[in-house]
């Protein structure tokens, strides 16, 4: 085959070599025949990428068909390897004399990308596509969809040791020619460790990167062109602020003061002297309660309670088992109401909750919402150190299957990951990057979320400091991630699993969906929401309201004067066997129109 390239007058001599020979004689014409063959192969070779590079450059000019004649010419004759030599050197000095420009691009194109004072920082680049990243690496973040100008992700190589072990891949991230797109698993194959940074990809904001080559660290640090007070300021030097700073001047979070510590230590240190008879109490009630070691906490007190009921009502009509769920009552009235409704566990730990408000909070922040933020933290540590996993989850939420399973079936979901949480919509710089909604989350029991869970205990502090829990949550699971290796999943805002608030505000399509029965998500949780009237409004308008007013906001004794017997049904008395839907806002999802409605949002229109 090799011979078949040679001239024709040479092919005859070595056939003739071959067939008049000794043996001897017809073994060295053979070696003759590869050897010869292999020169003339690479002679062919080298004549065709040479017709390639040189003759590209002369496309364009009358002189390209001669060149390409010339070429073809060429590749008829046999050279040595001197020659073969001569041949380039010639080529070279006359496409330098003819084509300058070309030599200065072909140059261009293979110097180094980087300079040499970068190269222990960066040595090339490559480009992959951003949901094949994606799914090759799970960051267990809420992430953004793809679009047009956000579709790639940039690698960027620290050393030779690094790069694609293809040479040619390799050469193209080096060099100077545009930036290589690969796939995932060929970017990385040589990448021992990956560091993945998260940028703003807005496109709106005045945002620089710098890479320094230095002790290594895991956190970035924020240079911001903000005064001491005020918003940002071109004028003014860079100067380093706290990672949540925005241009308003703002500063996410400012560290608690001296007042706020100490109440939050005298609020953990009863908390501690308490633990251990704590759970004497539970662990009885958390060995009924578990299903394949998971238990399904919620915490309310009498202010909530209607909301509680109207859960456990809708999952009795729904034909739900709650025997997994372990409530904890702040008050005796939460806990006679849903001991009485039967069809959940209930426990009050008096001297714990005891300074607990009963009445429901106002608005998201205020003090009463506070103090139900810490007894969220306690109920949720409490069985955590019982050695149970935990679903935790609110008040204000609907199922539509018991979730529970979902957690159990490894064909649902990345079993590997230690935490699960609904994504809470909001993507504020204070939430990023996990922007976790505390009312919805799944830990599965180990040493990393015990641990986690400890130290998100010890920051009641900064629970008072934020008026919230998911601030300090999130600054919290950052932390972990890096330092423990704790895996943390949020499930997308924008997924149709584990839709909230930022779903009905936000996904009119998606709402539609869900009403009319084409969508089945696991569960719906009404976060993103005023106050408790306004969560019981959207309920009664998705036509998942099924508590009865009778037991709305009632507490035992209101219900029944008289004292209820062994015969007494709770659950038949409160609860309807049809969802009670009715119109408040025509601009809010509905299960019927609600067009005749006023809007709750200033000139909105109908949401049919």
């Amino acid at each position: 085959m090799m011979a078949s390239i040679l001239p024709s007058a040479q092919q005859q001599q070595i056939r003739k070599l071959g067939s008049s020979g000794s043996r001897a004689q017809q073994k060295v014409g053979r070696i003759t025949v590869v050897h010869a063959g292999v020169l003339c192969a690479l002679s062919a070779v080298i004549a065709f990428y040479f017709g390639m590079v040189l003759g590209s450059s002369a496309a364009t000019s009358s002189s390209s068909t001669s060149s390409m004649n010339a070429n073809a010419e060429g590749s008829n004759k046999c050279f040595t390897a001197s020659q073969v030599r001569e041949k380039i050197q010639e080529a070279l000095k006359k496409h330098s004399s003819s084509s300058p420009e070309k030599e200065v691009a072909i140059s261009r194109d293979t110097d180094r990308r980087f300079p040499e004072g970068m190269e222990r920082l960066v040595v090339g680049m490559a480009q992959i596509e951003r949901d094949e990243f994606n799914k090759k690496f799970d960051l267990g973040l809420p992430l953004d969809p793809s679009d047009t100008k956000n579709s790639q992700v940039l690698i960027l190589y620290s050393s030779e040791k690094t790069l694609p072990s293809n040479p040619f891949r390799s050469n193209e991230a080096k060099s100077q020619t545009a930036i290589p797109s690969m796939a995932a698993d060929e970017a990385t194959e040589n990448c021992d460790a990956l560091h993945v940074i998260l940028q703003d990809h807005s496109g709106t904001r005045r945002q620089c990167t710098a890479i320094l080559g230095q002790y290594e660290a895991f956190h970035i640090q924020k240079f911001m062109r903000l005064p001491d007070k005020g918003k940002l300021d071109p004028s003014q030097p860079l100067r380093i602020v706290n990672r949540g700073a925005q241009t308003s001047g703002r500063l996410s979070v400012a560290p608690p003061g001296l007042e706020t510590t100490q109440n939050g230590w005298k609020a953990l240190q009863k908390y501690l002297n308490l633990m251990d008879d704590a759970l004497k109490t539970l662990d009885p009630l958390a060995k009924k309660a578990a299903v394949d070691n998971s238990i399904v906490v919620q915490v309310c007190n009498f202010g909530q309670s209607e909301l509680l009921l109207n859960f456990l009502c809708s999952a009795k009509r729904r034909g739900l088992d709650t025997s997994s769920i372990l409530v904890f009552a702040t008050d005796q009235e939460t806990y006679d109401l849903v001991n009485q409704m039967g069809n959940a566990n209930v426990v009050f730990l008096k001297d714990i909750f005891d300074e607990m408000p009963s009445k429901a909070a106002k608005a998201y922040g205020d003090k009463s919402f506070m103090q139900m933020m810490m007894a969220k933290v306690y109920c949720v540590h409490l069985i955590a150190m019982l050695g149970y996993d935990v679903l935790f989850q609110d008040v204000d939420v609907v199922w539509y299957r018991n979730p529970i399973h979902y957690f159990h079936d490894e064909n649902a979901l990345d079993a590997s990951f230690d935490v699960y949480f609904q994504d809470d919509g909001n993507h504020a710089l204070y939430y990023a990057p996990y922007s976790a909604n505390t009312g919805f989350y799944y830990v599965r029991s180990n040493e990393r979320t015990l641990h986690f869970l400890n130290s998100f205990l010890m920051a009641g502090d900064l629970v008072l400091q934020s008026r919230s829990h998911q601030i300090p949550l999130v600054a919290l699971l950052q932390e972990h991630a890096s330092m423990y290796g704790l895996k943390i999943k949020i499930f997308s805002r924008d997924g149709d699993t584990f839709p909230g608030g930022h779903a009905f505000h936000r996904r009119k399509t998606f709402m539609k969906d869900i009403l009319e029965g084409t969508a089945h998500p696991e569960i719906f949780h009404m976060s993103w929401t005023k106050s408790k009237d306004n969560k019981k409004k959207f309920f009664e308008q998705m036509g998942e309201w099924f508590l009865q007013d009778k037991c709305t906001s009632k507490s035992m004794h209101e219900i029944y004067p008289s004292r209820p017997d062994d015969k007494t049904d709770m659950v038949s008395d409160c609860c309807s066997l049809e969802p009670r839907v009715s119109c408040h806002y025509r601009d809010k999802p509905s299960k019927i129109p609600c067009k005749d409605s006023p809007p709750i949002d200033t000139g909105a229109k109908s949401f049919w």
